[in-house]
């Protein structure tokens, strides 16, 4: 029974093999590969493989200029679209960055307006201060002016019961003398006559005693009259002290609650101004994690940037083997030539010799 031959099937399957070993699908390696059929079967089915794959009969396996445009066409297309992310996601990277400066820059001045206000406030808190400070030093000043205004009041209230206890004395002593001179005139009524002129001496110096008596009893009432007019305008100070005292002490309480209500407002602010600055460390953190997040996207990009000097790289490499894989097809073209042209002379020997021998 005769061996059966081999099949194109065979073939194709053999040629896909040498290229995946990177060999040019010739005739004897096609034949290595399967281990039996005739060179003459195997060309015959090479040429017809070459052919279904758009490959002139003289490439020898080489890789088609067709393929090898798509397949640059195709890494052109993959590493401008690579670029192409690669800068999109830059410029995402950078407006996102340049937006969490601006926050950071709107949080800064945010921060510097609250503590321009907090300043503002603590100087106004100073000059309320003052302010209740030197209230507080004109009430003392007024109350010891008060105090003396009082002291005063009294020593005059003093003095003038002082001299309403002479004027009650020398009233008392001018009631006595009408008397006595009541009693002398009666005493002497008998001794008018003897003693006339004794009588009229002693009622001249008598008169003119009652007449230094009445002008001071009218000096002690004017006195009392001025002193009565001092002590009702003391009255009128102290009255008007005690008004007063009375506006500076609601002064006081007011300050104290404008103080209050300040107090509470800068303890509002600076509660407000510790949460902002809470708030700032935590976004300092996220502006660093989102940083760091840069610089792994940097490290990434710079990743794919090796990768794609490495596809660079290997494709540059495979043009090379494809500039020595045409070089060898050209020096196999040459060989077989050569065996072509030594197969004609070995075919005219034969037809010599068969022609001598007939």
């Amino acid at each position: 029974m005769g061996r059966i031959g081999i099949t194109y099937q065979e073939v194709a399957e053999a040629v896909s093999e040498l290229q995946g070993k990177q060999k040019h699908p010739t005739v004897d390696n096609v034949r290595d590969i399967l281990g039996t059929g005739s060179k003459s079967t195997i060309a015959r089915f090479l040429r017809e493989w070459k052919a279904n794959h758009g490959l002139n009969s003289d490439d020898d396996g080489s890789v088609p200029s067709e393929l090898s445009a798509i397949v640059k066409g195709l890494w052109e297309r993959l590493k401008n679209k690579a670029e192409t992310q690669v800068t999109e996601y830059r410029q995402d990277t950078d407006t996102k960055v340049a937006q969490m400066q601006q926050q950071l820059n709107q949080f800064r001045q945010s921060q510097a307006n609250l503590q321009s206000k907090i300043h503002v406030l603590e100087e106004q808190l100073h000059h309320q201060t003052e302010s209740n400070q030197r209230l507080t030093s004109e009430l003392i000043i007024k109350q010891q002016e008060q105090t003396k205004m009082t002291e005063r009041a009294t020593s005059l209230e003093s003095r003038r019961q002082e001299s309403q206890t002479e004027n009650e004395r020398l009233h008392q002593l001018l009631k006595h003398m009408q008397e006595n001179l009541e009693h002398y005139q009666t005493a002497t009524q008998q001794l008018r006559q003897e003693q006339l002129l004794q009588i009229e001496k002693q009622r001249n110096e008598s008169d003119q005693q009652l007449s230094q008596l009445r002008s001071q009893l009218e000096l002690l009432t004017v006195e009392k009259s001025n002193y009565q007019a001092q002590c009702t305008q003391l009255n009128k100070n102290a009255a008007e002290l005690v008004s007063e005292k009375k506006t500076l002490n609601l002064q006081n309480i007011e300050m104290q609650q404008q103080y209050t209500v300040l107090k509470l407002s800068f303890d509002k602010i600076e509660k407000e101004y510790e949460q902002l600055s809470k708030t700032h460390q935590q976004q300092s953190i996220n502006l660093e994690n989102k940083h760091h997040a840069v610089i792994e996207l940097q490290l990434k990009v710079q990743s794919s940037d090796e990768k794609i000097a490495l596809l660079e790289s290997d494709l540059s490499m495979a043009n090379n083997k494809i500039h020595t894989l045409r070089h060898e097809h050209q020096f196999t073209l040459q060989e077989k030539a050569n065996i072509e042209g030594q197969l004609k002379q070995l075919q005219s020997s034969l037809k010599s010799k068969t022609v001598v021998l007939v």
